[in-house]
């Protein structure tokens, strides 16, 4: 058997791995059209591939940007992204050895954080990453939810296609404050929106609130079609892409203006906060339902040091000492003392230290998605002061669920 070579992809190699991601992740082998779409983001993506003989049969890559951390902070992270391996090529350590290189990489070149979307969720905790955030698909009836209370006043505006990409980044920047939320690269603009930018293609629109002083606040990304039922009137049904304001009142002005759309009578979505405040914004409580609450964003931390003293703390009336465990990196090995002010660590023997868990488990409550009560009730973390978990469920607590918001 011949043994595969793990490098960095060259540039000229670039479409052969994006063919092989392409088939590893069940698509159909790509064409130019394929190919052209995604050309450009090719080289923002920290590449490496596997290869036997001349034939690419795994991939892995991580794009740079930085992810917003409880207090304001962002941290340089590598977006892990196209990882896949041929079904010729599986059970034979490709996919592992990959991601430890890939990982290696990206914390010697200073990401404390790495991020990802898992197409299967049994995979990645192996490699220290842990769910640090969720999301919900949901549904939402117009007529029940009608009034949304709370919105804020303002006008609406539907932008034309030459304006999207105008209008939408700064105001991103200014709206996604939640922890987990991303920087957006130009070729991710022109993704997410590529349907939008096209006259004359599907309908997809978007609206922008403007505030009673006269500075946009938010805006909403979304699509509408027609719905023909059987021996009954047809309705129109309407798909949330994205929904972003500056505040809680602005969002639920963009929810109240779909809902007093004509003819759409549902509007349904795939990516929306578990704390999402129209919830209780609607007339009818039953107006709105949850579909599904998925793993939307696993984190893993590269230098747990740089993380840990990047994001900021609650008032928890103590401190709390957290010893780490890391399979791969071997400076997150540690004892980290955690207060209100900040974490450093500490010259203390792990078997010490209040909580202990890996880094894996370590990333699950850092951007204040999850409590470190919860990972000691499932016994995925040991616990030897038994009010250290209740200490560091509010230093880690957040005002508002995570949530990334971006595919990559």
């Amino acid at each position: 058997m011949a043994e595969i070579e793990i490098r960095r992809t060259a540039p000229e190699e670039y479409r052969a791995a994006s063919a092989t991601v392409s088939m590893a992740l069940l698509n159909a082998p790509m064409n130019d059209e394929d190919w052209e779409r995604s050309a450009p983001s090719w080289p923002d993506c920290d590449s490496f591939s596997a290869w036997d003989g001349d034939r690419c049969v795994g991939h892995a890559g991580a794009f740079r940007f930085e992810t917003l951390v409880p207090g304001g902070a962002r941290l340089p992270t590598g977006g892990v992204t196209r990882v896949g391996v041929l079904p010729t090529h599986r059970r034979r350590g490709v996919a592992g050895g990959l991601m430890r290189q890939l990982l290696l990489e990206a914390a010697a070149s200073g990401q404390p954080l790495a991020s990802l979307r898992a197409s299967e969720a049994v995979i990645y905790h192996r490699f220290g990453f842990g769910v640090a955030g969720d999301a919900c698909d949901m549904s939402l009836d117009s007529r029940a939810a009608r009034p949304i209370a709370g919105a804020a006043p303002g006008t609406m505006r539907l932008l034309r296609p030459d304006e999207i990409l105008d209008v939408l980044p700064p105001l991103y920047e200014r709206a996604a404050t939640r922890p987990g939320a991303i920087t957006r690269p130009a070729w991710m603009w022109k993704r997410y929106y590529r349907t939008a930018l096209e006259a004359g293609g599907d309908a997809e629109f978007v609206a922008v609130h403007t505030a009673s002083d006269g500075i946009d606040d938010g805006y909403v990304h979304y699509s509408v079609k027609w719905k023909e039922v059987e021996n009954e009137p047809g309705y129109g049904v309407g798909g949330v892409i994205e929904l972003l304001g500056v505040d809680t009142g602005t969002e639920l002005a963009l929810w109240a203006y779909l809902c007093d759309l004509d003819l759409v009578r549902t509007w349904t979505s795939d990516e929306r906060p578990v704390d999402d405040a129209v919830r209780l914004a609607v007339a009818d409580r039953r107006a709105y339902s949850v579909k599904l609450v998925w793993d939307e964003q696993w984190l893993r931390l590269l230098d747990v040091d740089a993380a840990l003293a990047a994001r900021t703390y609650g008032e928890a009336g103590g401190s709390v000492t957290i010893a780490v465990t890391d399979t791969l990196l071997e400076a997150n090995n540690g004892v980290w003392r955690v207060d209100a002010k900040g974490a450093e660590r500490i010259d203390v023997d792990p078997s010490e230290a209040d909580l202990l868990g890996g880094v894996a488990e370590v990333a699950v409550p850092y951007l204040g998605g999850y409590r470190w009560s919860q990972l000691a009730d499932v016994g995925r973390i040991q616990v030897r002061r038994p009010e250290a978990t209740a200490i560091a469920d509010t230093l880690f607590l957040t005002a508002r669920a995570p949530q990334c918001g971006s595919f990559f």
